[in-house]
C-alpha cells in the first residue's frame, strides 16, 4: 500500500498497447480511440503465444504477460513520486498536508497497530500483525504545491534514516539516511513540471 504524487490526468492524445517497459510504449504505433486499441490488444492476448514487442527491456518475461492498453499523455511521460505507506506518514506532515479529516487539501490517517477484534477486552486473537492504514489524497495548483515542497526542504532537519526490525517472521525494513530530502527533491522536480505544463499535483 502506498501513496502516488502525480501530475492531474489531462486528455489523451492516443493510446498503445503495450507491456509496460519505456521503450516499447515509446516505439508503439498509436491508436486515435480507446476503443480501437481495445480491440488490438484483445486480439493479440489471444494469442497462444506472442514475440516480445519492439524495445521490450525484457524479452523472456514479458511474452508470459498479458499487453495492456496505456493512453499516451499530451506533455510526454509525467515524473511519478511513489511513496510507501508508513514513508507517506512523514512526508505528508512536512509538506503541511492536515492529519485531521476536515483538512480541505488532503487527509491522512495513520495508526502503528491494527487491533484483533475482542483485544482490547483482554480476549487473544493470536498474532497481531501491525500495519500503517493511510487515507491520504488531494490536488492543488503546481505553484501552491511547489511553495510546501521549498519550505518543507528548508525547514526539515537532515534526515537521519530508521533501522529495520523484525517481528515474529515478518521484517520491517526502515528509512535510509537522507530519504526524506530526496523525495522531497522528487516532488520539486514534479511540482516543476506540473507548473511548467499547466497542471496541478494530484496526489492519493
Amino acid at each position: 500500500m502506498s501513496v502516488t504524487f502525480h501530475a492531474a490526468l489531462a486528455v489523451p492524445v492516443g493510446y498503445v498497447v503495450t507491456c509496460g517497459c519505456t521503450e516499447a510504449t515509446a516505439l508503439a504505433a498509436p491508436y486515435d480511440t480507446y476503443e480501437a486499441a481495445c480491440g488490438a490488444v484483445q486480439q493479440l492476448n489471444a494469442l497462444p503465444e506472442r514475440a516480445p514487442l519492439p524495445g521490450c527491456a525484457m524479452p523472456e518475461t514479458c511474452p508470459d504477460y498479458r499487453l495492456n492498453v496505456y493512453e499516451l499523455d499530451p506533455d510526454g511521460e509525467p515524473p511519478v513520486v511513489n511513496v510507501s505507506n508508513i514513508n507517506a506518514t512523514r512526508l505528508l506532515p512536512l509538506l503541511g498536508l492536515s492529519h485531521q479529516a476536515d483538512d480541505t487539501v488532503g487527509e491522512l490517517t495513520a495508526s502503528g497497530v491494527l487491533e484483533a477484534p475482542g483485544e482490547q477486552d483482554g480476549e487473544s486473537q493470536g498474532t497481531v500483525i501491525p500495519i500503517c492504514v493511510v487515507d491520504a489524497s488531494g490536488q492543488l495548483p503546481a505553484e501552491q504545491f511547489l511553495g510546501r515542497v521549498l519550505l518543507a526542504l528548508a525547514l526539515t532537519p537532515d534526515d537521519t534514516g530508521t533501522d529495520g526490525y523484525e517481528q515474529g517472521r515478518t521484517y520491517y525494513g526502515g528509512r535510509p539516511a537522507g530519504y526524506l530530502q530526496r523525495r522531497l527533491l522528487e516532488l520539486h522536480d514534479l511540482a516543476l513540471w506540473c507548473a511548467a505544463h499547466g497542471r496541478d499535483v494530484v496526489w492519493g
